[in-house]
């Protein structure tokens, strides 16, 4: 039988067609002699996620894109051959013969540095213990009593082994050691003003009062990072009804950036329109946005005219519009783009361009158009230019203008 970590780009090559075919995990293993089990260990460790702010490979996003799908739940565990993914809106995972095989080589390289483990117990515990813990949900405990003659070492040892990526396990299936990491980082270092702030501001009281509110409209927020060294960044604003999106430049990632745009739409628009469009705020867990007091909040009248709640930690796929709207940023500034030369005017054009594209979501309309049709002040006290179908210009050089070197 064909060792898991010893498989061909052949194998990988076979794989990926007989998945297009719609061919079984069983008929497949039959096809390249190995266990099923190992296909399906073979798509889970080198499928890829496609998207415009993940890498292929990043655990992270791969593991949220499961949680949403539920074909992805599922054999073959991938969209390749799936019908709807022309129409579907979320992250897809994709299995590459070349990506795969290439990807297979890095992890075994990586996973040998520094372990003092031989291939042949990697393999016997991927092939032994590895299904007790991902597939039957057994505890470390229980597999370390049962099969002691195969987890030779400590349990320590075996956790660290896990974090390298040595076996095809990843925290979220080691329930003991997540909730062990939950109640070692228990203590709350946020102060109790920060703490009182988020009580009621939730992900799910934000879904509580969205039911009983359907028609206010909801803004998701979020930010847009360049390099790591360097301090601009863009704060979105994003309308899902419309999918209006505003993007302003930030000079620092902290409160008080964020909160200087605010308080210039709430003065440039009016505190009334401003608490038509900006009824709702959806944010993350970043400190930029921990003043929900100044968005909600017009503070001449002392009244609260806005509410702001934040998603779950670690849970972007909670304010998913504007993860997705990201794409059009990234389309002209990868991840690790550099934001030193940008400027108001540059992100300006950025915008109008986004604003400017028809989607499919909403019938082939644009953004532009129908906000222009739902608040055509807010279009004209922003300036929001409109930019015909045919003029749309996403490159680079375009966008950058003046600025581009």
């Amino acid at each position: 039988m064909t060792n898991y970590n010893q498989l061909t780009r052949e194998n990988r090559e076979t794989i990926q067609i007989l998945i297009l075919k719609s061919k079984t995990f069983t008929y497949i293993s039959k096809s390249i002699n190995v266990d099923r089990t190992t296909i399906s260990r073979e798509i889970k460790r080198n499928r890829y996620i496609k998207s415009n702010f993940y890498e292929p490979f990043d655990k992270k996003g791969i593991e949220e894109a499961v949680v949403k799908c539920e074909l992805l739940q599922k054999p073959p565990y991938i969209c390749n051959n799936c019908p709807n993914k022309m129409y579907c809106n979320k992250h897809k995972l994709y299995y590459n013969a070349e990506l795969a095989h290439q990807h297979a080589i890095e992890i075994l390289s990586s996973s040998r540095t520094g372990v003092d483990i031989s291939p042949e117990a990697v393999e016997e515990i991927e092939n032994a213990i590895v299904p007790l813990i991902k597939d039957q949900k057994q505890s470390v405990n229980q597999v370390f009593i049962n099969h002691s003659d195969i987890l030779y070492m400590c349990k320590a040892t075996f956790y660290n082994y896990v974090e390298k990526g040595v076996f095809s396990l990843t925290n979220l299936d080691l329930p003991k050691k997540v909730i062990y990491k939950v109640r070692k980082h228990k203590k709350d270092t946020r102060n109790k003003r920060e703490l009182a702030l988020l009580k009621n501001r939730t992900y799910d009281i934000f879904l509580e009062f969205t039911a009983k509110h359907p028609r206010m409209n909801i803004i998701e927020i979020d930010t847009v990072h360049g390099k790591s060294n360097e301090n601009k960044l863009l704060f979105t604003l994003f309308d899902r009804k419309t999918h209006f999106m505003l993007i302003f430049l930030l000079e620092k990632n902290n409160i008080a950036n964020v909160n200087s745009k605010i308080s210039y739409l709430k003065e440039k628009l009016g505190i009334r329109l401003y608490a038509k469009v900006f009824r709702i705020f959806l944010g993350d867990n970043g400190s930029e946005f921990f003043d929900p007091l100044h968005f909600e909040m017009d503070y001449e009248r002392k009244i609260k005219v806005s509410n702001m709640f934040y998603c779950n930690p670690n849970s972007p796929w909670q304010k998913n519009g504007v993860e997705l709207n990201h794409r059009f940023i990234r389309q002209v500034f990868p991840k690790g783009s550099s934001f030193k030369n940008l400027t108001d005017d540059v992100v300006k054009r950025l915008q109008d361009n986004i604003n400017a594209i028809p989607r499919e979501s909403l019938n082939g309309a644009t953004p532009f158009d129908l906000m222009q049709k739902k608040y055509p002040d807010l279009i004209k006290k922003l300036n929001c230019s409109y930019i015909s179908p045919d003029a749309v210009d996403m490159s680079l050089e375009n966008i950058l203008g003046d600025n581009h070197e």
